[in-house]
């Protein structure tokens, strides 16, 4: 039996802690004993009890940065070295940074990490920038394995020179079959939305990578040029209360609604006629994923990872920062519907093929038995 060990940054459940979850559900018990280790508090470690899966609480592990980052380190350290793991999973860039070096100290058999989006980004200062670049290079030395989940994250990276061509893999999110049965139940009986209304929604953090502001601006001048638009932004975040002041402003609280964060996403899907994501940046965000695979078209950023999943027949992607062309198609969505029920309907096909959850846990399992020689 393998003993393997994810490491995440918080302790919380959006879509990194997520990814963990559903790929350890996938692992048979009798081949793998499954730990998670993260910050202490949050909702990650109850659902960690719920699945069976051992949590690891390590108390100096928080998201800013600081002298705690040290001992963290040594937890991590500690942890490993007593815990005599076969394989250590990272995620996020601090627990990816400290996990690979304490992974290779402790002399872990596997190290792997996967990318979850890159730590560098547009938006930072050129030092930040290349700090954040110099360091994820430092921590793809430490580990066998880098996966990403999406090609043109791995194709950056390689032009980058920040990865070995034989390290570097890409594998594709994907949820677990149970949500993915309910998720197809809602495409199969999905109809035009009636002539009253049209319901574009979202799952997100307000936040600056999310770009809601853009998303709230867009909505609000459509809704101010066609009677038939709503909108639902599910979510919580930094940017809300000013996206709902904004909003308030306009005298539109009835037709553009942040009911704040729900899990059960399920129901809201349901209730939507199409799904906006209107990211600045993105890794491989399971958002789309379950928006299209219950049968909803998907109006995206012209980002690469956006751009993956989602095309001319399956959604519509929208030039970052063009609010008049994001405002149009919103205002052509609320007066014809019908083109974009059918892209929604075969986006639902097209997803399954990509993102299929036997496929994304097969082939980490081959990454987990791998004999690597050092």
């Amino acid at each position: 039996m393998k003993k393997i060990l994810h490491l995440q940054t918080l302790a919380l459940l959006s879509g990194v802690q997520n990814f963990s979850l559903h790929l350890l559900q996938g692992l048979s018990g009798s081949e793998y004993k499954k730990v998670m280790a993260s910050s202490v508090h949050g909702p990650l470690v109850a659902e960690c009890g719920k699945l069976g899966i051992k949590h690891i609480p390590i108390r100096a592990m928080k998201r800013e940065l600081g002298l705690h980052d040290l001992y963290a380190f040594l937890q991590i350290l500690f942890i490993l070295k007593c815990g005599k793991y076969d394989v250590v999973h990272t995620h996020t860039s601090k627990a990816g940074l400290l996990g690979r070096l304490a992974a290779r100290l402790a002399k872990v058999p596997l190290v792997i990490h996967t990318s979850h989006g890159m730590p560098f980004q547009e938006g930072q200062s050129r030092l930040a920038y290349k700090l954040y670049m110099f360091l994820e290079k430092l921590g793809n030395k430490w580990c066998d394995y880098v996966v990403y989940v999406n090609d043109s994250d791995r194709i950056r990276s390689l032009e980058l020179g920040l990865i070995r061509p034989e390290q570097a893999k890409t594998i594709y999110n994907a949820i677990p079959p149970d949500l993915s049965l309910n998720l197809g139940k809602i495409n199969e009986t999905r109809k035009l939305p009636p002539e009253g209304e049209v319901l574009i929604g979202s799952t997100l953090r307000f936040s600056r990578q999310k770009n809601v502001l853009d998303i709230t601006r867009a909505a609000i001048a459509a809704c101010k040029r066609c009677s038939r638009l709503k909108f639902a932004l599910l979510g919580e975040g930094e940017d809300l209360q000013l996206c709902r002041a904004m909003v308030q402003s306009h005298g539109l609280s009835g037709r553009i609604l942040f009911p704040g964060w729900d899990r059960n996403i399920e129901p809201w899907l349901e209730l939507f006629d199409a799904f906006i994501l209107y990211s600045r940046w993105e890794a491989m965000p399971f958002s789309i994923i379950e928006a299209m695979q219950s049968g909803l078209p998907v109006i995206g950023s012209d980002i690469p990872s956006i751009c993956e999943l989602v095309d001319e027949e399956t959604g519509y992607i929208v030039p970052l920062d063009d609010l008049v062309a994001l405002e149009d198609l919103l205002v052509k969505l609320g007066e014809d519907f019908t083109q974009a029920y059918a892209k929604g309907k075969r986006g639902a096909e097209k997803i399954r093929q990509k993102s299929d959850y036997q496929t994304m846990v097969s082939a980490y399992e081959a990454l987990y038995n791998t004999e690597v020689v050092r």
